[in-house]
């Protein structure tokens, strides 16, 4: 029973190629997959190529400086194998410029590992090209059912009439993913593949088509977003705005004329995705402002509200003082031998300065009704 499980649950692993022409290295690939992964070992291009038919790998690793093939054309090929599916390829190598992974991208990598590896980055980097294969396949399968639809609708929409439409309705959007959604939808109508970034002062969110984008889209970005406005590399675009970039992976480069058309309204688009996402953060800055203001008040009101019970209070006890003062005055009469006038005298001083302290109280009436429309207000304003 034991075995049978065992060999049940092996047959369930993921399988991963490893393509390298070094077998040190190969052999520490394999080692820190072979426990979660079902592991084979290419140790050139050539060898990578004809493996991968049969075995039907969920994902290649691919060295990029080997003997023969490198791993740029090994890439290349292995996406141009009409028998062959989708296999999400992650380069390992000993460099990290940006032209290396502009290529690696530009030939169909969706990842890149800087050698020496560590081992729990390359299990998680395998793990989300492994789950981008299973989320590309799906996509591609609604795609075929909804494609016929979609050249049609885009045949009678007319370029123009995309652009039109986006910078109409791109203001409705509250968030950056509805945002970044209508963008990609826009750029869809194009037939065209489209990921856009937006960058606020606290996060970078990334978007994609499938929704979430992979690690070395999203350093393309990184690398690029500081660049030229127009930025291109072969079939690639980008167009950066301060605080959005449009990145378009398929420009159709054997129609000049479209091609031209094209990048004058995705920069339009990408124009409108940075002039929304500015009216995002702001409205995000005013409710955050709103909310201090709120919470300011509401201190307010508390504050007030106490200094008004203290206000109360004191006024109750100087009453309490002032009748003590005036009951304790006439029992002291008897003790201090006074003749009639003098006693008359002190009796009219306390007199006169009670009626004088009462008086004031009756003037901090005022106060209170001030109290009661300052805290009106605010209560309004919280």
């Amino acid at each position: 029973m034991n075995s049978t499980f065992d060999l049940d649950a092996a047959s369930d692993k993921k399988k991963i190629l490893i393509t390298d022409d070094d077998p040190i290295v190969a052999s520490m690939l394999e080692a820190a997959l072979s426990d979660d992964f079902e592991v084979r070992i290419a140790d050139s291009g050539e060898a990578c190529l004809q493996i991968v038919p049969d075995y039907k790998p969920d994902l290649v690793l691919l060295d990029i400086e080997m003997s023969g093939m490198d791993g740029y054309d090994t890439c290349q090929a292995l996406q141009e194998q009409s028998d062959v599916h989708f296999v999400p390829v992650i380069f390992v190598s000993s460099h990290d410029s940006l032209e290396e992974r502009m290529r690696a991208y530009e030939v169909g990598g969706v990842d890149f590992i800087i050698k020496p590896f560590e081992p729990e980055e390359l299990l998680r980097k395998a793990q989300i090209a492994i789950d981008l294969k299973a989320e590309r396949e799906q996509l591609t399968q609604e795609k075929n059912s909804i494609q016929q639809m979609a050249m049609s609708f885009l045949t009678n929409l007319g370029e123009s009439g995309v652009v039109l439409k986006f910078l109409r309705n791109c203001f409705t959007c509250n968030d950056y993913e509805s945002l970044a959604k209508m963008a990609i939808e826009a750029m869809d109508e194009y037939g065209l593949e489209a990921l856009v970034q937006v960058r606020t002062a606290g996060a970078c969110h990334t978007f994609a088509p499938r929704g979430h984008a992979s690690e070395l889209e999203t350093s393309v970005f990184a690398k690029t977003h500081s660049l030229d406005r127009i930025f291109q590399f072969k079939s690639r675009m980008i167009i950066n705005y301060p605080h959005a970039s449009l990145l378009v992976n398929n420009m159709p480069l054997d129609n000049p004329d479209l091609c031209g058309r094209i990048r004058d309204n995705a920069a339009y688009i990408a124009e409108g995705v940075e002039a929304s996402a500015n009216a995002i953060m702001l409205r995000e800055a005013v409710m955050h402002h709103v909310d201090q203001q709120k919470r300011a008040a509401q201190q307010t009101v508390s504050a007030i509200e106490n200094l008004r019970e203290q206000y109360r209070k004191q006024q109750s006890d100087t009453r309490y003082i002032l009748h003590n003062l005036t009951e304790n005055m006439n029992k002291l009469y008897v003790y201090l031998g006074l003749t009639e006038g003098q006693e008359k005298a002190v009796a009219d001083t306390v007199h006169a300065s009670v009626e004088e302290a009462l008086q004031l109280f009756e003037r901090g009436l005022d106060f209170e009704g001030q109290f009661s429309s300052v805290l009106e207000g605010l209560k309004k304003v919280s």
